[in-house]
């Protein structure tokens, strides 16, 4: 049994990592940390536990937690990584993998010098849909791949541009490090990396349409592979009354529909086989799949399904769109 601390009690704790830790056989939440003590202790007594930290750094030299998991706005993610690869904890981080490919490399050094464990949370690679699409890819289902793309729209205001969010913090650069690129961007961008590899170059626009924020909301991107495959990239917070979420991979045999993302349909249309609908299982906990794999990294040597080399692409792609938005030319990821 892996005893987990957890940094960071807000709607993560809730709903990602901290409820997938809860429902693991395989893992036990020892600790719990955040500087709004009313709400730690809120979470804490809602799951029965002892152990509470207003520091983060208290918490990493507990000397029965064996693996962090961090769930606090992103500009942290980097310093409490770093202070507890030091500290020989494994680390479950949330996403973005920092924010910025430098600290990634960083992140990644600490945790191969102090010989632990090192993963993102990119849970959605655990869903039913994507196994299968990805089986379907590597199976030959639509042949040899020739575009991708993802299309996650939704209006960013409602829920975080009131001075008193619980998740304003998303909004504001100096917490967050960037916008919709990097927010929305992340888990999409590392399923195009998980089903079709690693692409040669990014060109991004990222702007911001919206007031009452600093970060971008409008954000459309273009992957270039070294193949010629082209992936387009479409993340926009500014949609009122509508919500898209979907991706998609075409070949010259076909093509593989994930619509909506996390409802886990798959509409399979091919040369080999007429147009099908699957609707797989939506998982209690996104991210129980995760800590368990993580665990069994850790206990039993097996690989993560996330590793950080992956992570890092994603964030290659992510903030060499940023970048390539500023200078105004592609941006070479290998």
């Amino acid at each position: 049994m892996i005893n987990f601390g957890m940094i960071g009690c807000g709607s993560a704790a809730e709903i990602r990592g901290g409820l997938g830790i809860n429902l693991s056989k395989k893992a036990n939440l020892k600790a719990v940390s955040d500087i709004d003590i009313d709400l730690m202790n809120s979470y804490a007594d809602k799951h029965d536990i002892i152990d509470r930290f207003s520091s983060a750094y208290d918490l990493i030299q507990n000397p029965e937690i064996h693996a962090v998991y961090i769930a606090v706005p992103n500009v942290y993610h980097h310093p409490f990584t770093i202070a507890a690869t030091k500290a020989g904890k494994h680390v479950l981080c949330e996403k973005p993998f920092g924010i910025s490919v430098e600290e990634n490399i960083s992140m990644i050094e600490s945790a191969n010098n102090n010989n632990v464990l090192l993963s993102v949370s990119y849970y959605r690679r655990f869903y039913e849909s994507v196994q299968f699409a990805k089986k379907l890819i590597e199976d030959g289902e639509i042949g040899d791949i020739t575009m991708g793309g993802l299309h996650a729209t939704h209006f960013l205001g409602e829920h975080h541009t009131p001075d008193l969010a619980p998740r304003r913090w998303l909004i504001e650069k100096d917490k967050a490090g960037a916008g919709v690129f990097q927010r929305a961007g992340s888990h999409r961008i590392d399923l195009l990396v998980y089903l079709m590899g690693i692409p040669e170059e990014v060109f991004a626009y990222t702007d911001k349409l919206g007031e009452g924020y600093d970060v971008d909301d409008a954000s459309m991107g273009l992957l270039k592979y070294s193949s010629g495959v082209q992936t387009f990239i479409a993340l926009h917070h500014t949609v009122r009354g509508s919500q898209t979420d979907w991706l998609e991979i075409c070949g010259t045999g076909g093509r593989i529909l994930l619509d909506p993302l996390d409802d886990c349909v798959v509409v399979v249309e091919s040369t080999k086989t007429k147009k099908k609908s699957y609707k797989m299982n939506i998982p209690e906990s996104s991210t129980l799949p995760i800590v368990d794999n993580f665990v069994d990294a850790i206990e039993l040597g097996v690989k993560t399904i996330c590793p950080p080399e992956d992570a890092i692409v994603t964030n290659k792609i992510i903030y060499g769109g940023y970048l390539s938005s500023i200078k105004r030319v592609p941006i070479k990821i290998i």
